[in-house]
């Protein structure tokens, strides 16, 4: 009879604190469509509530909600990627949105537009930075932890 051995003793396994590219990109895509398909709804039943969406006399399309709503989303992204700490990337793309805010309160002369393109962007920014930033570690990896992933 032979015997196979079993190990009784495992090797402790080193988990990694940092989130990968790929993760944030899917994440991002994910959060990006949602909140585009949310924007432009939001967008198009204001515009057929009455509320003009025009800034300077020029009305803005229904597909340009989601197409900045996308690229705020790759911006997410890319800022998640740099910061690579939750806390870090909340309060940088939360000051983004702030700042971000500016055009859509100083440009149009309507009211009802100003509320609701503050509103888009606010409700972008809602769905965006948090399904992000829970990809992200509360903080970052120790050395300690960085080599033992390299043993």
């Amino acid at each position: 009879m032979t015997t196979t051995p079993h190990p009784t003793h495992r090797e402790p396994v080193a988990h990694s604190n940092k989130v990968s590219t790929r993760d944030l990109l899917r994440t991002g895509a994910v959060a990006g469509v949602i909140a585009a398909v949310c924007t432009t709804v939001v967008a198009a039943i204001a515009s057929a509530a009455g509320v003009s969406l025009e800034v300077n006399g020029e009305a803005i399309p229904l597909p340009a909600f989601a197409w900045w709503t996308l690229v705020g989303a790759a911006l997410g992204v890319v800022l998640a990627r740099l910061l690579r700490v939750r806390r870090r990337f909340v309060v940088v793309t939360t000051v983004a949105v702030a700042l971000s805010l500016i055009p859509p309160i100083a440009a149009p002369d309507d009211t009802a537009t100003k509320v609701v393109l503050v509103g888009l962007h606010l409700l972008a920014a809602a769905i965006i930075i948090p399904t992000l930033g829970q990809r992200l570690p509360r903080t970052t990896p120790s050395s300690s932890d960085y080599l033992a992933t390299q043993t």
